[in-house]
């Protein structure tokens, strides 16, 4: 029986000594999440929210690094081409499923260059108008647009943008055709929306909650499966159309070389984190849903979404700026 324990106290040795010291002191220092995003929107609230929860777990701060710019795609290739020790995360979207099938020649495969810590939220997407609207439910505006094509424009925060390919999606359903007015964002789509240059915006919560809350905005519906607890008003989309579902979710991602221990440790704290009543409370108070989902599921799904979205991409003949 010495032996034995002799051997396995053996083995646990050279385990430990393959593992590089960094990795078993980390962190020691600040880590830095990037954001492909402007300050200011629904992401970059998002990440400074979770940054300050994440960050006392782990034990040191974590510094919200906005790289906006090319779809996310400028953010995403910093981290895809980043030292894999920990200290440079991704806080990223749907693009990284989207991106393949608009811009060629990308600087990062997203399934090769990135690896999942966690899946962290959902963003619901809203159809919205001025009030008072002259469409009020998703049947008037169907109506108007098959009364009058190409006449009702929609601003988006850009092409490609999950609410680009909802509303695609929506008007393909519907038989519809409205005009796309893409922006660098959805700040400057809800001036225009709000000064009458456009007839729809669509556009997550965060930026236009307090719109909605006056009364100034109307949604007209949402593009998750289920109505929203904080505003069941809200008719979907699916329940005009059966099965139709656009949400925006984002997760946290590490360069894919990332040492296993470390990778391990950031994803218990994360899970750990989202599961923190008050954290959920702030999100839920901007129009962010929690929805974890571990490393191993996201990785799986991230292909199957690419396969997805290729194909709607295709169908609508969308291409990227």
């Amino acid at each position: 029986m010495r032996s034995v324990a002799t051997a396995i106290l053996a083995i646990a040795a050279i385990f430990i000594c393959h593992v590089p010291a960094p990795a078993q002191d980390y962190p020691s220092r600040s880590i830095h999440l990037t954001v492909p995003v402007a300050a200011g929107g629904g992401m970059d609230t998002l990440a400074r929210l979770i940054a300050a929860k994440y960050g006392g777990a782990l034990g040191v701060p974590i510094v919200v690094d906005n790289r906006p710019g090319g779809a996310e795609n400028i953010g995403i290739s910093q981290i895809a081409r980043a030292e894999p020790d920990g200290y440079s995360l991704l806080l990223s979207s749907n693009s990284i499923t989207i991106n393949p099938s608009l811009y060629k020649d990308l600087a990062y495969d997203a399934n090769k260059d990135l690896t999942p810590i966690g899946k962290v939220t959902v963003m619901p997407i809203v159809v919205a108008t001025l009030a008072p609207a002259p469409n009020k439910t998703l049947s008037d505006l169907i109506a108007y647009a098959k009364a009058n094509p190409r006449k009702l424009s929609y601003g988006t925060p850009g092409v490609g943008t999950p609410h680009h390919l909802g509303m695609e999606l929506l008007k393909s359903e519907a038989g519809i055709e409205l005009l796309h007015v893409p922006y660098r964002g959805t700040a400057p789509g809800l001036t225009d929306l709000l000064a009458g240059n456009i007839g729809l915006l669509i556009s997550t919560i965060t930026p236009i909650q307090s719109y909605l809350d006056s009364g100034q905005l109307h949604a007209i519906a949402t593009f998750s499966p289920k109505r929203l607890a904080q505003y069941p008003a809200i008719p979907t989309a699916s329940e005009t159309f059966p099965g139709f579902n656009v949400e925006i979710w984002h997760g946290v991602f590490a360069p894919s070389m990332t040492p296993a221990i470390i990778r391990d440790k950031l994803t218990e704290k994360l899970s750990a984190v989202m599961k923190d009543e008050e954290l959920i409370k702030q999100l839920n108070g901007v129009g962010i849903l929690t929805s974890w989902e571990a490393p191993e599921e996201l990785r799986a799904e991230i292909p199957k979404e690419q396969a997805q979205w290729a194909s709607a991409i295709k169908q609508a003949g969308i291409t990227g700026e």
